[in-house]
């Protein structure tokens, strides 16, 4: 019994002997870091998140009475938090961007900053809803920089926080924004709105509904009992429509198609625009 206890206690020896030190990189620096991060998912019940550099957004979703929209990046921040209010750089990156200040969009990004006693702070933006945005998506990128407050650690980061997940890389510096408004025929004016609407088009579209009061997923249910879309209201439709237009062009105003031409309906329902030609 005295020789196994000795030969276990010579096992733990060698065994300790053999375990090297490691220096394990820890963030020990007194700066405090800043990144973008938008939660894009969780699974229930745990503490697992996913997250993503980008945001997407289409008007197509969006009321015609609505004209713009705000959205935000959110940012995060890394070290101590204090007990006074941090401002942080952020610009536009000229590279990944597509939209056109003052057309597209609006951004205060002189006043930004991470509140007292917060390691969180958002960066609004308001979009405009704007005609070229039915023909092809509008992108906004922001980028971080170094300041006296803040230091960018992470230009890249595994898209979730779960530990043994594999994951892909997204930024850390930059966050982009796409907006778009694109819309595709509905199978119901295809079938049986020319002869009342005349060609489909996506500024006709949003007018009609519009003045109508329907939306895509009324067109989506069309024809169904009991929703708004039938044939047999299309009559109702095309005639408030046509006053629309009808008023709109003698009050100088006239709705106008993306290629500059009047908006007109089907010849039964046709407005008058003679008084511009």
């Amino acid at each position: 019994m005295k020789w196994k206890i000795i030969l276990f206690v010579l096992s733990l020896t060698l065994v300790f002997s053999a375990c090297e030190k490691q220096d394990i990189s820890v963030f020990t620096t007194d700066d405090s870091g800043i990144y973008f991060q938008r939660v894009t998912s969780y699974i229930y019940n745990s503490t697992t998140e996913y997250y993503g550099d980008s945001l997407a957004y289409s008007f197509a979703s969006a009321k015609a009475s609505i004209k713009s929209a705000v959205l935000s990046a959110t940012i995060r921040t890394m070290g101590k938090v204090v007990d006074y209010d941090r401002p942080f750089k952020v610009v536009v990156d000229q590279e990944g961007t597509t939209a056109i200040e003052g057309k597209h969009y609006e951004v205060d990004l002189d006043t930004v900053v991470v509140p007292a006693g917060k390691s969180t702070a958002y960066v609004r933006v308001r979009f405009f809803r704007t005609d070229d945005m039915m023909e092809k998506a509008v992108r906004l990128a922001l980028r971080l920089e170094d300041n006296e407050y803040f230091k960018c650690y992470f230009p890249e980061y595994k898209n979730t926080n779960a530990y043994s997940a594999t994951g892909v890389m997204i930024h850390g510096d930059v966050f982009a924004f796409s907006l778009s408004e694109m819309y595709t025929e509905p199978s119901y004016w295809a079938m049986f709105g020319g002869s009342f609407f005349g060609d489909w088009t996506p500024k006709k579209y949003i007018v009609v509904n519009s003045v109508c009061g329907l939306t895509p997923s009324d067109w989506s249910n069309a024809g169904y009992a009991g929703t708004k879309v039938q044939y047999g209201r299309f009559n109702f439709f095309a005639t408030a429509v046509q006053k629309y237009l009808q008023e709109q062009a003698d009050a100088g105003t006239p709705e106008l198609e993306a290629d500059g031409s009047y908006m007109q309906l089907a010849p039964s329902y046709s407005v008058d625009y003679s008084r511009y030609e």
